[in-house]
């Protein structure tokens, strides 16, 4: 199966130091996701760092420069990825969001900060109390059920539908090929 991966990163092979993921609802530390298409990953290959350096055009009194900090947009890197058939968890339904059926499973192990209602979910806006715990705690299982990974089905994302995927281990992921969003 080939799947992409975009990144403001470059490396060689993919870990937990590597790579860095912005994605919403607090779902970034599950695994490595991945999109079906070249398309959908571009926008997490652009984003911006913060820079900090001796300003050229401000002093202090005593001549010294300031430091500035500000940041720079970058573009960064889209990894097609290649990875032999894993044992995936499918979200995908006829009636609702598939995205909507991912989220709901791992509410299960949410705890959120929301004073509208007793039983606050993603869907509420609420802050997440224990994202790295509730993460861990889905993937365990995941894996316990005998699954590689997930895939979420038509998932929207960046206005556009593709199907996400989300991989446990990086030992089975070969990067085959990397493109530079550099102009």
């Amino acid at each position: 199966m080939i799947i992409y991966h975009g990144s403001i990163r470059n490396f060689q092979n993919f870990n937990e130091e590597t790579v860095v993921q912005n994605l919403s609802h607090d779902i970034n530390t599950i695994g490595f996701w991945f999109t079906s298409d070249i398309r959908t990953a571009k926008p997490f290959a652009i984003g911006s760092e913060t820079v900090i350096e001796k300003s050229k055009s401000e002093f202090w009194e005593n001549g010294e420069p300031k430091v500035i900090q500000y940041e720079r947009p970058i573009s960064g890197f889209i990894y097609k990825v290649y990875i032999d058939e894993p044992n995936l968890k499918i979200y995908e339904s006829n009636t609702e969001e598939s995205f909507d059926l991912f989220m709901r499973e791992r509410d299960v192990y949410c705890d959120y900060l929301g004073a509208k209602k007793k039983n606050v979910t993603w869907k509420d806006g609420a802050i997440l109390l224990n994202k790295e715990e509730a993460n861990t705690e889905f993937r365990r299982s995941l894996i316990k059920q005998g699954y590689e990974g997930l895939s979420i089905r038509q998932a929207m994302i960046h206005n556009m539908r593709t199907n996400l995927y989300c991989i446990f281990s990086e030992k089975s992921l070969l990067i085959t090929n990397v493109v530079s969003l550099e102009a």
